[in-house]
């Protein structure tokens, strides 16, 4: 090891530091991951997670405290590439298409460049690098097989793909352990994963507990922050109103009825008749009189919105497709009458000033109904009433 005024290298930073180099690079790694936690909270939980289950597999392993080590290191630096995944493609909700997976599987080589030509020792990059390879050459980036997989990039992969299941996202929700498992081996019978780590996993799951990770300290700027971007990337750009599917995320973050109100209307305004509209005006007409709907509704939404903290407010408005939803707070459906009458007058007048048709349907739910259930069965009120027009 080189010396310096006849000390090694770490002495003389220890000296310079106040304090061992391994504390440094510890805490080296736990602001890489911070760093992550800034760019996508999620992901920076997620992170945690999988080097805690990590961990837990390693030392049932009987894994040496040197790989124990090596192996937390990475898993909190296992998806550092992300931070160079843009944000149509990092907070896009597991709708990928060819294109958001091609990019978002950049990040094991994104990440594995940046420590690639700074650690002597490779297995840190190693992790990072194969975390998402496949036993049968299934796996990313390069599609490696078997052998060719390190030990604690397999225990990682194991480990990030358990998280994943058992980890509630919007879009989807967190498998039971029972089901998790099953997944994981039937992934191992097929080829994909380790045998014996799954195996490993498998006997220590019913242990495995996780604490809520928060961010000290951030003055709450961070989930400003975040909330900002979140905000941002379900809204249009032209229309300034939210994609419906953000009422998901919204429920999914548990923000929603931060008030105490009892339940929740949604109301849906289709317009059947706007494909007839289009012929007979023209697509340049239709837009411009479908967008002037939207601003009359936003100016309705505005006269009955009561301020929210981590949301737009108690009514929002949403796009669907050609068609708007309205999400509106309350204590029970009779007190939201006004609003109610208010949108119908809106949508009779719609008829009268240009003969475009459209009916309005609406739910109101109890607040521990969720989201995603009270959206299936109003849209199901919308199909049952196309097919019986069809009749």
């Amino acid at each position: 090891m080189e010396t310096i005024n006849g000390m090694t290298a770490e002495s003389s930073l220890e000296k310079i530091l106040g304090y061992p180099a391994g504390v440094l690079i510890k805490d080296l790694f736990e602001i890489m991951n911070e760093i992550l936690a800034n760019r996508d909270l999620a992901t920076y939980k997620h992170t945690l997670r999988v080097a805690e289950i990590a961990n837990r597999i390693g030392k049932a392993m009987a894994l040496s405290q040197e790989d124990l080590t090596i192996l937390e290191f990475g898993c909190l630096v296992h998806d550092i590439g992300k931070t160079a995944i843009p944000d149509d493609v990092l907070l896009k909700p597991n709708l990928f298409n060819d294109q958001d997976r091609r990019i978002m599987e950049f990040h094991p080589l994104i990440g594995a460049k940046l420590f690639a030509r700074r650690l002597q020792d490779d297995r840190i990059t190693h992790i990072i690098l194969r975390h998402h390879e496949r036993l049968d050459g299934s796996g990313y980036p390069l599609g490696l097989k078997g052998n060719e997989i390190d030990q604690l990039s397999r225990i990682t992969a194991v480990a990030d793909e358990f998280e994943a299941l058992t980890a509630r996202r919007p879009y989807k929700s967190a498998l039971h352990l029972p089901v998790a498992l099953q997944v994981l081996e039937e992934e191992a019978q097929k080829g994909t994963l380790d045998r014996h780590i799954v195996a490993v996993l498998t006997g220590i799951a019913d242990s495995l507990k996780f604490d809520d990770q928060t961010l000290y300290p951030t003055g709450h700027f961070m989930e400003e922050i975040e909330q900002f971007r979140r905000d941002t990337f379900f809204r249009d750009t032209l229309s300034e109103l939210y994609n419906y599917r953000y009422l998901l995320v919204l429920d999914d973050l548990k923000l929603l009825g931060e008030t105490g109100n009892n339940g929740y209307l949604l109301m849906l305004i289709h317009f059947h008749g706007l494909g007839r509209f289009q012929v007979d005006n023209g697509v340049i007409v239709a837009g411009q009189v479908h967008d002037e709907i939207g601003q009359r509704l936003g100016d309705t939404v505005e006269q009955f919105r009561e301020k929210r903290k981590q949301y737009d407010g108690s009514v929002i408005l949403f796009r669907k497709h050609c068609d708007y939803l309205i999400y509106a707070e309350g204590n029970s459906e009779k007190a939201l009458t006004p609003l109610i009458d208010q949108v119908r007058s809106m949508v009779n007048l719609t008829h009268e000033e240009w003969g475009l048709q459209a009916e309005c349907f609406r739910r109101w739910l109890k607040r521990d109904m969720p989201i995603e259930k009270g959206l299936a069965d109003l849209f199901l009120m919308e199909v049952a009433r196309a097919e019986s027009c069809q009749r």
